[in-house]
Protein backbone atom coordinates (compact mmCIF):
# COMPACT_ATOMS: atom_id res chain seq x y z
CA UNK A 1 0.00 0.00 0.00
CA UNK A 2 1.29 3.54 -0.91
CA UNK A 3 0.36 4.76 2.94
CA UNK A 4 3.30 7.50 4.29
CA UNK A 5 6.33 6.09 6.51
CA UNK A 6 6.07 6.65 10.09
CA UNK A 7 9.15 9.08 9.44
CA UNK A 8 7.50 10.99 5.92
CA UNK A 9 5.61 14.03 7.99
CA UNK A 10 2.76 12.90 6.15
CA UNK A 11 4.25 13.17 2.45
CA UNK A 12 4.02 10.81 0.29
CA UNK A 13 7.63 9.88 0.27
CA UNK A 14 7.42 5.79 -1.78
CA UNK A 15 7.54 7.90 -4.77
CA UNK A 16 9.92 10.16 -6.37
CA UNK A 17 9.05 13.84 -7.56
CA UNK A 18 8.81 14.05 -11.26
CA UNK A 19 12.20 15.17 -12.56
CA UNK A 20 11.84 18.68 -14.35
CA UNK A 21 13.61 21.36 -14.92
CA UNK A 22 12.56 25.09 -14.32
CA UNK A 23 13.90 28.32 -15.96
CA UNK A 24 13.09 30.16 -13.70
CA UNK A 25 15.95 28.41 -10.89
CA UNK A 26 18.66 30.07 -13.42
CA UNK A 27 20.48 32.77 -11.46
CA UNK A 28 20.62 34.55 -14.90
CA UNK A 29 16.71 34.92 -15.21
CA UNK A 30 16.67 35.58 -11.34
CA UNK A 31 19.09 38.58 -12.11
CA UNK A 32 17.14 39.74 -14.75
CA UNK A 33 13.62 40.06 -12.53
CA UNK A 34 15.74 41.95 -9.82
CA UNK A 35 17.04 44.47 -12.79
CA UNK A 36 13.41 44.98 -14.03
CA UNK A 37 12.51 45.56 -10.36
CA UNK A 38 15.07 47.90 -9.63
CA UNK A 39 16.55 45.53 -7.21
CA UNK A 40 20.55 45.04 -6.72
CA UNK A 41 22.25 41.57 -6.73
CA UNK A 42 25.78 41.59 -5.95
CA UNK A 43 26.81 39.17 -8.75
CA UNK A 44 28.23 38.37 -11.70
CA UNK A 45 29.95 35.98 -14.03
CA UNK A 46 33.04 36.22 -11.97
CA UNK A 47 31.21 35.41 -8.78
CA UNK A 48 31.43 31.98 -7.71
CA UNK A 49 28.45 31.40 -6.23
CA UNK A 50 26.95 29.25 -3.61
CA UNK A 51 23.21 27.22 -4.20
CA UNK A 52 20.94 25.58 -2.01
CA UNK A 53 18.48 23.61 -3.01
CA UNK A 54 15.85 23.23 -0.43
CA UNK A 55 13.72 19.96 -0.75
CA UNK A 56 15.46 19.11 -4.16
CA UNK A 57 13.74 16.06 -4.60
CA UNK A 58 16.20 13.64 -6.89
CA UNK A 59 18.34 16.84 -7.26
CA UNK A 60 18.08 16.83 -10.98
CA UNK A 61 17.90 20.92 -10.97
CA UNK A 62 20.95 20.80 -8.43
CA UNK A 63 23.15 18.97 -10.30
CA UNK A 64 22.62 21.06 -13.91
CA UNK A 65 23.10 23.76 -12.60
CA UNK A 66 26.63 22.43 -11.04
CA UNK A 67 27.08 20.45 -14.17
CA UNK A 68 27.53 24.02 -16.27
CA UNK A 69 29.08 25.95 -13.42
CA UNK A 70 32.04 24.21 -11.83
CA UNK A 71 33.35 26.77 -10.00
CA UNK A 72 29.68 27.36 -8.45
CA UNK A 73 29.14 25.57 -5.23
CA UNK A 74 25.54 23.86 -5.26
CA UNK A 75 23.94 22.28 -2.67
CA UNK A 76 20.94 20.24 -2.54
CA UNK A 77 19.13 19.17 0.87
CA UNK A 78 16.18 16.64 1.18
CA UNK A 79 14.76 14.81 3.96
CA UNK A 80 14.20 11.90 1.75
CA UNK A 81 16.84 8.99 1.51
CA UNK A 82 15.53 8.17 -1.57
CA UNK A 83 15.96 11.26 -3.38
CA UNK A 84 19.27 11.86 -2.11
CA UNK A 85 20.70 8.53 -3.25
CA UNK A 86 19.28 9.28 -6.93
CA UNK A 87 20.82 12.62 -6.82
CA UNK A 88 24.19 11.52 -5.86
CA UNK A 89 24.13 8.15 -8.09
CA UNK A 90 23.45 11.15 -10.72
CA UNK A 91 26.59 13.48 -9.84
CA UNK A 92 28.92 10.44 -9.84
CA UNK A 93 27.45 9.42 -13.07
CA UNK A 94 28.46 12.99 -14.43
CA UNK A 95 31.52 13.38 -12.73
CA UNK A 96 30.25 16.10 -10.79
CA UNK A 97 33.10 17.87 -7.89
CA UNK A 98 30.96 20.47 -6.88
CA UNK A 99 27.28 18.89 -6.66
CA UNK A 100 26.98 18.63 -2.77
CA UNK A 101 23.67 16.21 -1.35
CA UNK A 102 22.51 16.14 2.35
CA UNK A 103 19.39 13.91 3.83
CA UNK A 104 18.62 16.63 5.79
CA UNK A 105 15.05 17.24 7.85
CA UNK A 106 14.93 21.18 8.16
CA UNK A 107 12.34 20.73 10.86
CA UNK A 108 15.44 19.57 12.94
CA UNK A 109 18.22 21.48 11.90
CA UNK A 110 19.57 24.30 14.30
CA UNK A 111 22.38 25.13 16.40
CA UNK A 112 25.83 23.99 15.31
CA UNK A 113 24.69 21.66 12.50
CA UNK A 114 23.33 25.17 11.11
CA UNK A 115 25.93 26.24 11.91
CA UNK A 116 27.93 24.21 9.98
CA UNK A 117 26.58 24.78 6.55
CA UNK A 118 27.96 28.01 4.24
CA UNK A 119 26.63 31.10 3.44
CA UNK A 120 24.45 31.14 0.14
CA UNK A 121 23.87 33.19 -2.30
CA UNK A 122 20.93 31.49 -3.12
CA UNK A 123 18.33 29.44 -1.56
CA UNK A 124 15.48 28.08 -3.47
CA UNK A 125 12.16 26.27 -2.17
CA UNK A 126 10.45 25.06 -5.20
CA UNK A 127 7.14 23.37 -4.75
CA UNK A 128 7.57 23.21 -0.86
CA UNK A 129 5.78 26.51 1.71
CA UNK A 130 2.25 24.52 0.94
CA UNK A 131 3.22 20.88 1.64
CA UNK A 132 4.69 21.10 4.74
CA UNK A 133 3.86 21.54 8.63
CA UNK A 134 4.41 24.97 10.26
CA UNK A 135 7.89 23.14 12.03
CA UNK A 136 9.21 22.85 8.79
CA UNK A 137 7.68 26.08 7.76
CA UNK A 138 10.08 27.63 10.79
CA UNK A 139 13.18 25.15 9.72
CA UNK A 140 13.48 27.48 6.31
CA UNK A 141 13.41 30.52 7.95
CA UNK A 142 15.77 29.93 10.63
CA UNK A 143 18.22 28.70 7.55
CA UNK A 144 17.13 31.90 6.04
CA UNK A 145 18.25 33.91 9.41
CA UNK A 146 21.36 31.75 9.69
CA UNK A 147 22.98 30.93 6.18
CA UNK A 148 21.28 33.40 3.60
CA UNK A 149 24.27 36.05 2.26
CA UNK A 150 22.89 39.71 3.31
CA UNK A 151 21.64 40.19 0.07
CA UNK A 152 20.84 36.90 -0.79
CA UNK A 153 17.88 35.76 -2.78
CA UNK A 154 15.46 33.74 -2.08
CA UNK A 155 12.82 32.05 -4.35
CA UNK A 156 9.84 30.26 -3.34
CA UNK A 157 7.28 29.33 -4.91
CA UNK A 158 3.57 28.27 -3.60
CA UNK A 159 -0.08 27.50 -4.01
CA UNK A 160 -1.36 30.45 -3.44
CA UNK A 161 -4.70 31.74 -2.09
CA UNK A 162 -7.76 33.15 -3.07
CA UNK A 163 -6.65 31.42 -6.49
CA UNK A 164 -6.59 27.73 -5.00
CA UNK A 165 -9.23 27.88 -2.77
CA UNK A 166 -11.50 25.98 -5.03
CA UNK A 167 -9.73 23.30 -4.28
CA UNK A 168 -9.46 23.08 -1.07
CA UNK A 169 -12.53 20.75 -0.66
CA UNK A 170 -11.45 18.65 -3.63
CA UNK A 171 -7.84 18.22 -1.72
CA UNK A 172 -9.60 17.26 0.79
CA UNK A 173 -12.31 14.60 -1.45
CA UNK A 174 -9.68 12.91 -2.95
CA UNK A 175 -6.54 12.62 -0.24
CA UNK A 176 -7.90 9.17 0.66
CA UNK A 177 -7.50 7.52 -2.39
CA UNK A 178 -4.15 9.20 -3.14
CA UNK A 179 -2.92 8.08 0.20
CA UNK A 180 -3.97 4.50 0.45
CA UNK A 181 -4.62 3.15 -3.01
CA UNK A 182 -2.40 0.02 -4.09
CA UNK A 183 -0.81 2.53 -6.93
CA UNK A 184 -0.75 6.13 -8.37
CA UNK A 185 -2.33 4.92 -11.50
CA UNK A 186 -5.26 3.11 -9.47
CA UNK A 187 -5.34 6.14 -6.80
CA UNK A 188 -5.70 8.87 -9.48
CA UNK A 189 -8.36 6.70 -11.97
CA UNK A 190 -10.54 6.31 -9.01
CA UNK A 191 -10.11 9.86 -7.95
CA UNK A 192 -11.09 11.03 -11.26
CA UNK A 193 -13.94 8.46 -11.27
CA UNK A 194 -15.50 10.54 -8.27
CA UNK A 195 -14.58 13.94 -9.90
CA UNK A 196 -16.78 12.81 -13.12
CA UNK A 197 -19.65 12.10 -11.14
CA UNK A 198 -19.11 15.73 -9.46
CA UNK A 199 -19.18 17.19 -12.23
CA UNK A 200 -21.92 15.72 -14.05
CA UNK A 201 -23.96 16.49 -10.51
CA UNK A 202 -22.79 20.37 -10.85
CA UNK A 203 -21.89 20.40 -7.24
CA UNK A 204 -21.99 23.83 -6.19
CA UNK A 205 -18.11 24.13 -4.39
CA UNK A 206 -16.07 22.26 -6.99
CA UNK A 207 -14.46 25.31 -8.65
CA UNK A 208 -12.59 25.14 -11.56
CA UNK A 209 -8.92 24.75 -11.55
CA UNK A 210 -6.47 22.50 -13.26
CA UNK A 211 -5.84 20.04 -11.14
CA UNK A 212 -9.65 19.07 -11.56
CA UNK A 213 -8.98 18.87 -15.12
CA UNK A 214 -6.28 16.43 -14.72
CA UNK A 215 -7.90 14.56 -12.07
CA UNK A 216 -11.07 14.22 -15.13
CA UNK A 217 -8.58 13.37 -17.28
CA UNK A 218 -9.14 16.41 -19.59
CA UNK A 219 -5.08 16.83 -19.62
CA UNK A 220 -3.22 14.08 -21.35
CA UNK A 221 0.22 12.32 -20.41
CA UNK A 222 -0.36 13.45 -16.84
CA UNK A 223 2.02 11.88 -14.04
CA UNK A 224 -0.02 9.78 -11.61
CA UNK A 225 2.42 10.52 -9.32
CA UNK A 226 2.78 14.07 -9.53
CA UNK A 227 -0.74 14.06 -8.53
CA UNK A 228 0.19 12.57 -5.37
CA UNK A 229 2.47 14.79 -4.77
CA UNK A 230 0.16 17.45 -5.03
CA UNK A 231 -3.11 16.09 -2.82
CA UNK A 232 -1.69 13.18 -1.03
CA UNK A 233 0.56 15.00 1.57
CA UNK A 234 -1.52 15.79 4.84
CA UNK A 235 -0.18 19.21 5.32
CA UNK A 236 -0.88 21.07 1.89
CA UNK A 237 -1.86 24.48 2.57
CA UNK A 238 -2.28 27.10 -0.04
CA UNK A 239 -1.20 30.97 1.33
CA UNK A 240 -1.69 34.22 0.79
CA UNK A 241 0.85 36.61 -0.34
CA UNK A 242 0.72 38.75 2.61
CA UNK A 243 1.26 35.88 5.16
CA UNK A 244 4.49 34.70 3.13
CA UNK A 245 5.40 37.58 3.18
CA UNK A 246 5.45 38.03 6.79
CA UNK A 247 7.02 34.77 7.41
CA UNK A 248 10.16 36.25 5.30
CA UNK A 249 10.01 39.07 7.17
CA UNK A 250 10.87 37.57 9.51
CA UNK A 251 14.24 36.52 8.31
CA UNK A 252 14.98 39.94 7.12
CA UNK A 253 14.00 39.43 3.55
CA UNK A 254 12.44 41.56 1.19
CA UNK A 255 9.43 40.90 -1.23
CA UNK A 256 11.29 42.15 -4.76
CA UNK A 257 8.70 40.56 -7.47
CA UNK A 258 7.55 37.34 -9.56
CA UNK A 259 10.05 34.91 -11.08
CA UNK A 260 7.28 34.84 -13.73
CA UNK A 261 8.57 38.30 -15.48
CA UNK A 262 5.49 39.19 -17.17
CA UNK A 263 3.70 38.79 -13.77
CA UNK A 264 5.66 42.56 -12.61
CA UNK A 265 4.14 44.14 -15.18
CA UNK A 266 0.30 44.77 -14.49
CA UNK A 267 -0.50 45.83 -17.95
CA UNK A 268 0.35 43.01 -19.67
CA UNK A 269 -1.70 40.59 -16.79
CA UNK A 270 -4.52 42.88 -15.51
CA UNK A 271 -7.31 44.80 -17.62
CA UNK A 272 -7.51 48.29 -17.48
CA UNK A 273 -10.27 48.84 -14.71
CA UNK A 274 -8.28 45.89 -12.70
CA UNK A 275 -5.04 48.09 -12.64
CA UNK A 276 -7.04 51.09 -11.84
CA UNK A 277 -7.73 48.70 -8.21
CA UNK A 278 -4.55 47.78 -8.11
CA UNK A 279 -2.72 51.22 -8.48
CA UNK A 280 -5.02 52.69 -5.89
CA UNK A 281 -4.61 49.98 -3.03
CA UNK A 282 -2.88 51.08 -0.25
CA UNK A 283 0.38 48.91 0.54
CA UNK A 284 2.30 46.06 -1.08
CA UNK A 285 0.32 43.14 0.04
CA UNK A 286 -3.18 45.12 -1.04
CA UNK A 287 -1.53 45.36 -4.32
CA UNK A 288 -0.93 42.04 -4.61
CA UNK A 289 -3.84 40.67 -2.83
CA UNK A 290 -5.63 42.83 -6.18
CA UNK A 291 -3.93 41.12 -8.53
CA UNK A 292 -3.93 37.62 -7.32
CA UNK A 293 -8.21 38.05 -6.69
CA UNK A 294 -7.49 39.10 -11.01
CA UNK A 295 -5.20 36.56 -12.37
CA UNK A 296 -6.12 32.85 -13.22
CA UNK A 297 -3.57 31.55 -11.70
CA UNK A 298 -3.10 28.76 -7.66
CA UNK A 299 0.66 29.13 -8.02
CA UNK A 300 2.80 32.11 -7.04
CA UNK A 301 6.78 32.39 -7.71
CA UNK A 302 8.14 34.83 -5.45
CA UNK A 303 11.90 36.26 -5.07
CA UNK A 304 12.70 37.99 -1.95
CA UNK A 305 16.33 39.48 -1.39
CA UNK A 306 17.53 39.47 2.30
CA UNK A 307 18.10 43.28 2.49
CA UNK A 308 16.37 45.15 -0.65
CA UNK A 309 18.78 47.90 -2.21
CA UNK A 310 17.69 50.22 -5.09
CA UNK A 311 19.39 50.70 -8.31
CA UNK A 312 18.24 52.48 -11.67
CA UNK A 313 15.85 49.77 -13.65
CA UNK A 314 16.73 50.83 -17.09
CA UNK A 315 20.29 50.79 -16.62
CA UNK A 316 20.22 47.67 -15.15
CA UNK A 317 18.09 46.18 -17.55
CA UNK A 318 19.48 47.57 -20.15
CA UNK A 319 22.72 45.64 -19.28
CA UNK A 320 21.31 42.28 -19.52
CA UNK A 321 22.67 40.00 -22.28
CA UNK A 322 20.44 37.82 -24.21
CA UNK A 323 20.60 34.95 -26.51
CA UNK A 324 17.91 33.54 -28.91
CA UNK A 325 15.97 30.78 -27.68
CA UNK A 326 13.77 29.48 -30.37
CA UNK A 327 15.14 29.35 -33.92
CA UNK A 328 11.46 29.58 -35.60
CA UNK A 329 10.37 31.54 -37.57
CA UNK A 330 7.10 33.32 -37.70
CA UNK A 331 4.41 35.21 -35.10
CA UNK A 332 5.53 35.56 -31.96
CA UNK A 333 2.88 34.93 -29.01
CA UNK A 334 3.17 36.55 -25.38
CA UNK A 335 1.20 34.33 -22.82
CA UNK A 336 0.38 36.29 -19.80
CA UNK A 337 -2.23 36.00 -17.17
CA UNK A 338 -4.37 38.13 -18.98
CA UNK A 339 -4.85 36.10 -21.91
CA UNK A 340 -2.25 35.58 -25.52
CA UNK A 341 -1.03 39.02 -27.35
CA UNK A 342 0.90 38.77 -30.22
CA UNK A 343 4.03 41.00 -30.01
CA UNK A 344 4.68 43.58 -33.14
CA UNK A 345 5.62 41.58 -36.72
CA UNK A 346 8.23 44.32 -37.16
CA UNK A 347 9.94 44.29 -33.52
CA UNK A 348 9.69 40.60 -33.92
CA UNK A 349 11.69 40.38 -37.02
CA UNK A 350 14.62 43.35 -36.61
CA UNK A 351 14.99 41.23 -32.92
CA UNK A 352 15.16 37.99 -34.73
CA UNK A 353 17.27 39.21 -37.40
CA UNK A 354 20.03 41.24 -34.48
CA UNK A 355 19.86 37.57 -32.22
CA UNK A 356 21.02 35.29 -35.06
CA UNK A 357 23.76 37.67 -35.56
CA UNK A 358 24.80 36.57 -31.79
CA UNK A 359 23.88 37.68 -28.60
CA UNK A 360 23.27 41.55 -27.31
CA UNK A 361 21.89 43.53 -24.62
CA UNK A 362 18.73 45.37 -24.14
CA UNK A 363 20.49 47.98 -24.67
CA UNK A 364 21.79 47.61 -27.88
CA UNK A 365 18.47 46.21 -29.20
CA UNK A 366 16.76 49.93 -27.83
CA UNK A 367 18.90 51.26 -30.75
CA UNK A 368 17.01 49.35 -33.09
CA UNK A 369 14.56 51.52 -34.35
CA UNK A 370 11.30 48.81 -34.67
CA UNK A 371 12.20 48.94 -30.44
CA UNK A 372 11.92 52.60 -29.70
CA UNK A 373 8.28 52.34 -28.73
CA UNK A 374 9.09 50.05 -25.92
CA UNK A 375 10.52 50.42 -22.61
CA UNK A 376 13.78 48.33 -21.80
CA UNK A 377 11.77 46.64 -18.98
CA UNK A 378 8.75 45.68 -21.40
CA UNK A 379 10.83 44.55 -24.15
CA UNK A 380 13.15 42.20 -21.30
CA UNK A 381 9.69 40.71 -20.10
CA UNK A 382 8.13 40.29 -23.23
CA UNK A 383 11.37 38.38 -24.70
CA UNK A 384 11.63 36.41 -21.85
CA UNK A 385 8.16 35.67 -20.63
CA UNK A 386 7.07 34.68 -24.49
CA UNK A 387 10.36 32.10 -24.33
CA UNK A 388 11.89 33.75 -27.97
CA UNK A 389 15.06 34.60 -25.47
CA UNK A 390 17.27 33.96 -22.57
CA UNK A 391 18.81 35.82 -20.84
CA UNK A 392 23.31 35.31 -20.38
CA UNK A 393 24.53 35.24 -16.89
CA UNK A 394 28.18 35.52 -19.00
CA UNK A 395 28.47 38.53 -21.71
CA UNK A 396 28.48 37.24 -25.66
CA UNK A 397 29.22 33.93 -26.37
CA UNK A 398 32.68 32.81 -28.16
CA UNK A 399 32.04 29.58 -30.03
CA UNK A 400 31.68 26.45 -28.08
CA UNK A 401 32.69 25.83 -24.11
CA UNK A 402 37.06 25.78 -23.42
CA UNK A 403 37.54 21.48 -23.82
CA UNK A 404 37.27 21.00 -20.05
CA UNK A 405 34.02 22.23 -19.57
CA UNK A 406 32.51 20.97 -22.84
CA UNK A 407 33.70 17.74 -21.76
CA UNK A 408 32.14 17.68 -18.50
CA UNK A 409 28.88 19.17 -20.40
CA UNK A 410 28.87 15.84 -22.47
CA UNK A 411 29.55 13.73 -19.53
CA UNK A 412 27.04 15.46 -17.95
CA UNK A 413 24.82 14.86 -21.30
CA UNK A 414 25.23 11.44 -21.55
CA UNK A 415 24.34 10.22 -17.92
CA UNK A 416 21.30 12.75 -18.17
CA UNK A 417 20.11 10.88 -21.10
CA UNK A 418 21.25 7.40 -20.00
CA UNK A 419 18.72 7.93 -16.91
CA UNK A 420 15.73 9.69 -18.08
CA UNK A 421 15.86 9.92 -22.41
CA UNK A 422 15.09 6.41 -22.75
CA UNK A 423 11.68 6.22 -20.47
CA UNK A 424 10.82 10.13 -21.30
CA UNK A 425 9.45 12.17 -18.17
CA UNK A 426 6.20 12.90 -19.01
CA UNK A 427 5.54 16.52 -20.27
CA UNK A 428 8.05 17.66 -18.15
CA UNK A 429 11.30 18.86 -19.94
CA UNK A 430 14.96 17.78 -19.25
CA UNK A 431 17.70 20.40 -19.49
CA UNK A 432 20.87 20.75 -21.46
CA UNK A 433 23.33 22.66 -19.12
CA UNK A 434 23.93 26.38 -20.88
CA UNK A 435 27.47 27.71 -18.92
CA UNK A 436 26.50 31.42 -20.64
CA UNK A 437 23.44 31.45 -19.16
CA UNK A 438 24.29 30.14 -15.61
CA UNK A 439 21.20 27.50 -15.91
CA UNK A 440 19.65 25.99 -18.78
CA UNK A 441 18.27 25.21 -22.47
CA UNK A 442 14.87 23.35 -21.95
CA UNK A 443 14.48 20.07 -23.86
CA UNK A 444 12.40 17.32 -24.34
CA UNK A 445 13.53 13.47 -24.13
CA UNK A 446 14.24 13.27 -28.19
CA UNK A 447 16.23 16.18 -27.92
CA UNK A 448 18.43 15.24 -25.30
CA UNK A 449 19.27 12.02 -26.87
CA UNK A 450 19.82 13.83 -30.33
CA UNK A 451 22.62 16.33 -28.36
CA UNK A 452 24.29 13.12 -27.28
CA UNK A 453 24.25 11.47 -30.43
CA UNK A 454 25.82 15.25 -31.89
CA UNK A 455 28.32 14.84 -28.60
CA UNK A 456 29.34 10.63 -30.22
CA UNK A 457 29.31 11.94 -33.77
CA UNK A 458 31.71 14.97 -32.90
CA UNK A 459 33.92 12.63 -30.55
CA UNK A 460 34.01 9.80 -33.53
CA UNK A 461 35.27 12.72 -36.34
CA UNK A 462 37.74 14.26 -33.88
CA UNK A 463 39.42 10.46 -32.96
CA UNK A 464 37.56 11.22 -29.50
CA UNK A 465 38.47 14.34 -28.90
CA UNK A 466 35.69 17.26 -28.87
CA UNK A 467 35.85 19.05 -31.96
CA UNK A 468 33.12 19.27 -33.76
CA UNK A 469 31.82 17.09 -36.89
CA UNK A 470 30.48 18.09 -40.02
CA UNK A 471 26.60 18.56 -40.21
CA UNK A 472 24.83 14.92 -39.58
CA UNK A 473 22.21 14.10 -41.48
CA UNK A 474 18.77 12.84 -39.63
CA UNK A 475 19.67 9.55 -41.34
CA UNK A 476 22.81 9.34 -39.34
CA UNK A 477 21.20 10.44 -36.05
CA UNK A 478 18.45 8.20 -36.62
CA UNK A 479 20.84 5.09 -37.03
CA UNK A 480 22.67 6.06 -33.65
CA UNK A 481 19.54 6.38 -31.75
CA UNK A 482 17.63 3.06 -33.00
CA UNK A 483 18.35 -0.39 -30.59
CA UNK A 484 20.41 -3.30 -32.03
CA UNK A 485 18.52 -5.11 -33.69
CA UNK A 486 15.09 -2.90 -32.91
CA UNK A 487 13.11 -1.47 -36.25
CA UNK A 488 9.94 0.71 -35.77
CA UNK A 489 7.26 0.36 -37.90
CA UNK A 490 7.85 2.56 -41.31
CA UNK A 491 5.49 5.13 -39.96
CA UNK A 492 7.32 5.76 -36.84
CA UNK A 493 10.25 5.78 -38.26
CA UNK A 494 9.14 8.15 -40.40
CA UNK A 495 7.75 10.72 -37.66
CA UNK A 496 11.06 10.10 -35.68
CA UNK A 497 13.56 10.89 -38.79
CA UNK A 498 10.99 14.02 -39.75
CA UNK A 499 11.22 15.45 -35.60
CA UNK A 500 15.34 14.54 -35.60
CA UNK A 501 15.39 16.63 -39.06
CA UNK A 502 13.39 19.45 -36.82
CA UNK A 503 15.80 19.71 -34.11
CA UNK A 504 18.89 19.65 -36.56
CA UNK A 505 17.72 22.84 -38.91
CA UNK A 506 16.08 24.08 -36.14
CA UNK A 507 17.34 23.54 -32.20
CA UNK A 508 21.31 22.71 -33.43
CA UNK A 509 22.15 26.25 -34.78
CA UNK A 510 20.83 27.82 -31.38
CA UNK A 511 22.45 25.01 -29.37
CA UNK A 512 25.73 25.59 -31.37
CA UNK A 513 25.46 29.71 -30.77
CA UNK A 514 25.06 29.64 -27.57
CA UNK A 515 27.93 27.03 -26.64
CA UNK A 516 26.25 24.28 -25.15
Amino acid sequence: MNKSSAWSRGYPVDQPYPVAWHGIQSPAWLRAVCAVNGVVWDVDERTPLSICELGCGTGYTANVLAAGNPHWQVFGFDYNPAHIAEARQLALGAGLDNAHFLELDVAELDGAALATLPEFDLVMLHGVWSWVDDPVREGVLRLLRSRLKAGGLALVTYNALPGAASSLGLSRLVQPFLQDSASSEQAVADAGTLVQRLMAANVRHIGQSRWLGMLAGEEKNVDAGYLRHEFATTHWRPAFFADVAAAFGSARCDYVGSATIDENFPALSLTPDQQAIWREARDLASRELVFDLCVPRAFRRDLYVRGVRRINRVNATEAIWIALRDGRDGPLILRSQAGEAQLPDALVQAVRTRLRQGAATIGMLKTLPECANATAEELLATLLGSRFAVPLWQGPPAGRAEPALQARLIRFNRASAARFAPHGVGRNPLALPLPLQGGALPVGPLELAVRVTLDSLDAEAAGGGVHPAPAASADQVLRHLLPPGGMPPPDVLDELREAIGTILTRDVPIWRAVGT
